[in-house]
């Protein structure tokens, strides 16, 4: 996001105080972060910072849980062939690399697993699949990460045979399908209902679920689900859904077990993607995840699941030089798409309370990408539709308080079909309805056009608290995302002792303040036609960045003002 060199009006949401949670032995910044953030006792606050699984809540009070469990109990005990049919992103790779490894695990025949291909099939289940896992010979198709809109599609999967249970995490309708189980905490009847989870988090609940009933049957030798949390956790922070509530449970803990360094596969990504020691949450998001992704995006998901699952290092070590090949591919498609979008805006495009933009035959695995990036630079959900043959494919991204898939649900009458969530889109569109979709979409959503002179932060801290111990301290307070941003700071007359300019507009500015002196990372700064003033008040999140053996702190600038 462009950081605006304007002045501005802070709002600081809280003060420090070393009267705030006594009896904590924590720095005054922290406990003072730990108080806005709703701790209003130590229990409070050592129960946030030390989650463990036994906070979990039960997975077989799940809606439709029991149902599906035990259909998979039968299928386990009469070998019968079991199918997986998943989606082509972090989230539903592992997702199906969940169910392959519990069904292995307890000595059952590998499922079959159908990942579709994003261009030919698109998005969610499909007869081509299902016919695909029937003729395998699959009685018993599992949904992984979708299938909570296929109707159709699972009457098919009927007709031939197949009983199928859905697990999914997406927006219902107003029904869901007629399949033997769906089990979805977004069904507003569900236990969980309210619970963000994603796709793998759901599976999580489930094979967690099944594993009791297993061992209730006299099941010998279970697998341990913890080993399992890395994949939930690389699914969680990739999918951008809440990391509150049970969800921080879960990357928290499956941060743990990445760090061991036990699946060859992920040891082997991290390798390649230039992690030499512990793995963060913003690792996922920003190096694990997209190397994942990029399989599913620009060539064949196939390998980003077998990277999951293999115990074999070598082929470990060779799919990930093959994800780091396809990521470099995505990035290069993904900067022409951006580039080409960015035109268009620059060249009158509508910029409303919404982006909406489309293009001919843009490649259909980054046009979700470049939606994220226009969201982060215009801070406006944005749509990017690909037209090919007169429809359009479109995928879109959301900005925190906006629900899209609400907004987009209240102009569907002009789509062909969509699904997603309230941070994410998916679409279908006849190319003539993309500019009254546009208008009408607009309409639905309500972001201020004016250019905000006030910034809101947590704290205003002094440089002298930005310490070691305090970015320990911040760690524990993640992983940071939905429902748990990281902290923003606010140091004021901040002196501006250099600066040096990147390629696309970007900056990155050295700043000393009681003669310290500090380096923020790259961002892109608007100046208003104007030069910087030597002394600026500066709104940031610190982090820690890792090389050569030792640790470096660097602002993530958020924003800048004239002192």
């Amino acid at each position: 996001m462009a950081m605006v060199c304007i002045s501005l009006e802070w709002l600081i949401r809280g003060q420090v105080d070393q009267g705030i949670l006594p009896g904590l032995k924590f720095s005054p910044v922290f406990k003072a972060l730990m108080h806005l953030r709703g701790m209003a006792s130590p229990d409070d606050a050592m129960s946030f910072l030390s989650p463990n699984l036994g906070q979990l809540r039960d997975p077989r009070t799940m809606k439709d849980m029991d149902t599906a469990c035990v259909r998979i109990a039968q299928a386990i005990e009469n070998r019968e062939p079991i199918g997986v049919f998943t989606d082509y992103d972090v989230d539903g790779v592992c997702s199906a690399a969940l169910i392959h490894r519990f069904l292995t695990g307890v000595g059952q025949t590998p499922p079959a697993v159908f990942i579709p291909d994003r261009t030919s099939d698109g998005y969610g289940l499909n007869s081509r699949g299902i016919d695909e896992l029937h003729r395998q010979g699959v009685t018993l198709l599992i949904t992984a990460d979708c299938g909570i809109t296929a109707y159709k599609e699972v009457e098919h999967a009927k007709a031939l045979g197949m009983d199928v249970i859905i697990t999914d995490h997406h927006e219902p309708g107003n029904d869901t399908p007629a399949a033997l189980s769906v089990i979805n905490p977004k069904q507003p009847e569900c236990p969980f209902y309210g619970e963000d989870l994603c796709g793998a988090g759901v599976v999580f609940h489930l094979i967690v679920a099944l594993r009791a009933l297993l061992r209730d049957r006299g099941m010998q030798e279970l697998p341990n689900l913890r080993d399992e949390l890395d994949l939930v956790a690389l699914a969680t922070v990739t999918d951008v859904v809440s990391v509150s509530g049970i969800n921080r449970i879960l990357v928290k803990e499956g941060l743990n077990v990445l760090n061991t360094g036990g699946r060859p596969g992920i040891s082997a990504l991290a390798r390649i993607s230039g992690v030499k020691q512990e793995v963060f949450a913003r690792d996922i998001g920003f190096l694990l995840g997209p190397r994942i992704n990029a399989a599913g995006r620009v060539a064949d998901a196939r390998k980003a699941f077998e990277l999951l699952t293999t115990d074999d290092e070598k082929r470990a070590q060779n799919l990930a030089r093959e994800l780091d090949g396809f990521n470099r591919h995505r990035q290069i498609q993904e900067q022409k798409v951006l580039k080409e979008t960015l035109l268009m805006l620059e060249g009158g495009a509508h910029i409303g309370n919404v982006i909406v933009v489309a293009g001919t035959n843009w490649h259909l695995g980054v046009i979700g990408i470049v939606a994220s990036r226009l969201t982060s630079i215009f801070s406006r959900p944005a749509i990017v539709i690909s037209i090919t043959d007169g429809v359009g494919i479109g995928s879109g991204r959301s900005v925190p308080g906006v629900d899209l898939h609400t907004a987009v649900s209240r102009v569907s009458e002009l789509l062909n079909d969509f699904g997603g969530h309230k941070m994410a889109v998916g679409l279908n569109i006849e190319e003539g309805n993309i500019l009254p979709f546009a208008g009408m979409l607009d309409r639905m959503i309500d972001i201020p056009t004016e250019r905000k002179e006030s910034f809101e932060v947590d704290l205003k801290i002094s440089p002298l608290d930005i310490t070691p111990v305090l970015l320990e301290e911040l760690e524990m307070l993640g992983p940071f995302g939905e429902g748990n941003p990281e902290p923003v700071f606010m140091i004021p007359s901040m002196e501006v002792i250099g600066k040096k300019k990147y390629a696309r507009g970007q900056f990155k500015l050295f700043l000393k303040h009681s003669e310290r002196v500090f380096h923020t990372l790259r961002c892109s700064i608007d100046l208003d036609s104007k030069e910087l003033s030597r002394f600026v008040d500066v709104a940031f999140t610190p982090v820690k960045m890792r090389g050569g053996g030792h640790n470096y702190l660097y602002l993530a600038l958020k924003a800048i003002s004239p002192a």
